[in-house]
């Protein structure tokens, strides 16, 4: 049980511990409580206790698939061992009239003001003889002052955990480039928290200055009872006697409430503007996750089913929505979820175009017509080959028109073209969004930028091989044949300076040349047009922009010299502010 239960600092600390995905309701609102949900949370049943339910026919219960109640008192606690919080919620069934009358508005300002971090650890910040590294903002708007005026800034924080233990560490400015850390002590915190790549840090300051710091694991930690004490099938029919019981006499119940692991406790609010949504088959939605990668917390996806998904549960609406997810990810996502867990996904324009498959090729007929009607299919028609080979590996030039011409191949094999203005066929041919039959041309439309960036090219290196190059996959592809990526008119900048972007709710990714940009405001303009967000980013009102190191630390942009920068980043990203 957690120390300090009514403090302020203590309120704080619970809440960023929880997570952005917090959702614990408030003395007095109204809930809908979905014993259906609370029973998934038990231990799966062994195969001994399968076997006794097959020969046992269990008792029925005319208990309905959601209960309105009201909130009682809630207590905002941490397990001792794990530092996972957790919440004690009484409930007491509603027989209110008007269901659908929205709770009025609990939000409760805070009696001071609180300064706070959370980043997710990486392999230097777990490492034994490590420390912590601390962005610059954060330290900055967190960390008490150092004393610049030392040659080596140091001072020791003393900060209280989620149970009022005391921690201290030793925090420093060193390094080149120089950076804020955590040094001494860290270790001892790392080892007694057991703590790895990809659980978060918590730093909280008040404004009197006192700190705090938790912890919020990447796999909230499992803590059932254990089967020798009482068997998974008593646990179920206890959570639907005491439901059932307290429906029948209206009398309080108490619940056991992780907001990280399930959302068996709906507000009255969050389940109207569910109810509004009206989802079907076929709809595309989004829906938030707890991730490592500051990106990686909202996903997309289709809704493919609408049904129960028990049949001991029926017309439920607890995990009544089948969905299919667009990508796969790192981390386990349902194959089922419950309607008050997603938000409808409105199409942007960015997202209407899908990911070409790698290696297919239109026909070289449907290319010719939709270039001669002057149609914007004529840039999608096929990936573009190199200017020095054709379809069949013969290079041919038109000096007169500088451009590289290929004789059509057969259907299905033949180059795209790109028509000159007096309808001469010829052909452009581009790399990256880089021209490479024109060292005047080297101008892209914001659509070939997208294709680059969706599609996959074939670089042929020579008669015998070739390499496949995915366009946002440059990073780590290592320096290819000059005569490939370079002509008498020009040279393609080396794919080794060109830097992955990827931006929240963008399913495809995009590539930067970070040797073509001087500074942060030029760079944060390419950004800008990059993803048809111009003006969104310098405002600060909607994005933030974001990067990796090779260590994998997440740092805040401007955090160092331009120069700094271009050497450490493996990767950019744009993020909503709320992220």
């Amino acid at each position: 049980m957690a120390d300090g239960a009514g403090d302020d600092l203590f309120k704080e600390l619970w809440r960023l511990c929880a997570g952005p995905l917090m959702d614990v309701p408030c003395v007095q609102d109204r809930v809908f409580y979905f014993p259906q949900g609370h029973i998934e949370l038990l231990p799966e049943p062994t195969e001994q206790e399968l076997r006794q339910m097959k020969n046992q026919k269990s008792p029925k219960y005319d208990l309905p698939s959601k209960i309105l109640c009201r909130v009682i008192d809630v207590k905002c606690l941490a397990e001792l061992e794990t530092d996972e919080v957790y919440a004690r919620i009484t409930l007491q069934p509603s027989s209110d009239n008007d269901p659908l009358d929205p709770n009025p508005s609990c939000s409760e300002k805070p009696k001071q003001k609180f300064y706070s971090f959370c980043k997710t650890l990486s392999t230097s910040d777990t490492s034994t003889h490590g420390g912590f590294s601390v962005l610059r903002k954060h330290a900055n708007e967190c960390l008490p002052q150092l004393d610049m005026t030392m040659e080596n800034p140091t001072q020791e924080l003393v900060a209280k955990d989620i149970h009022g233990v005391e921690w201290k560490f030793k925090h420093i400015y060193r390094g080149h480039p120089k950076r804020h850390l955590l040094t001494t002590g860290w270790s001892a915190f790392v080892a007694a928290k057991k703590l790895v790549v990809g659980d978060s840090f918590v730093f909280l300051r008040g404004e009197n200055g006192q700190l705090r710091v938790g912890v919020r694991r990447l796999n909230p930690p499992q803590s059932p009872t254990p089967s020798s004490v009482v068997s998974t099938q008593n646990m179920r029919l206890g959570v639907i006697v005491t439901a059932s019981h307290s429906v029948m006499t209206s009398t309080m119940f108490v619940v056991y409430y992780k907001p990280r692991t399930s959302q068996f406790i709906v507000s009255l609010n969050k389940y109207i503007d569910t109810m509004n949504n009206d989802f079907k088959i076929g709809m595309r939605f989004k829906m938030r996750h707890e991730g490592e990668d500051p990106l990686d917390k909202r996903f997309c996806g289709t809704i493919v089913g609408v049904g129960d998904e028990s049949q001991e549960w029926l017309n439920s609406q607890w995990r009544s929505l089948k969905v299919q997810w667009d990508e796969p990810a790192t981390m386990q996502r349902p194959d089922r979820v419950s309607c008050w867990e997603i938000e409808p996904l409105v199409t942007s324009p960015l997202n209407t175009i899908q990911p070409m498959a790698k290696g297919k090729r239109s026909r070289h007929a449907e290319a010719s017509s939709s270039a001669a009607s002057g149609s914007k299919e004529s840039q999608v028609a096929t990936i573009w080959q190199p200017p020095h080979l054709n379809g069949n590996g013969n290079s041919s030039q038109d000096p007169e028109n500088n451009k590289a011409v290929v004789p059509a191949g057969p259907a299905g094999e033949g180059p795209a073209c790109d028509h000159n203005e007096d309808g001469k066929k010829g052909m452009d041919c581009w790399l990256f969004g880089v021209n490479l039959t024109s060292s005047y041309s080297n101008v892209v439309t914001p659509l070939e930028k997208e294709l680059w960036c969706e599609a996959s090219t074939i670089l042929h290196c020579g008669p015998k091989e070739s390499i496949i190059v995915g366009a946002c996959e440059t990073e780590k592809v290592q320096s290819l044949n000059n005569h490939s990526l370079s002509n008498k008119q020009g040279h393609v900048p080396s794919m080794r300076t060109r830097t992955k972007v990827k931006m929240e709710g963008v399913a495809v990714g995009r590539a930067i040349d970070l040797t073509t940009i001087n500074g942060y405001d030029e760079l944060i303009v390419e950004l800008e047009k990059m993803f048809d967000i111009e003006g969104e980013i310098i405002s600060q009102k909607k994005w933030a922009v974001t990067f990796t190191d090779e260590e994998n630390d997440l740092m805040l942009l401007d955090d160092d010299l331009w120069q700094d920068f271009c050497k450490m980043v493996k990767r950019i990203f744009i993020c909503s502010k709320e992220d």
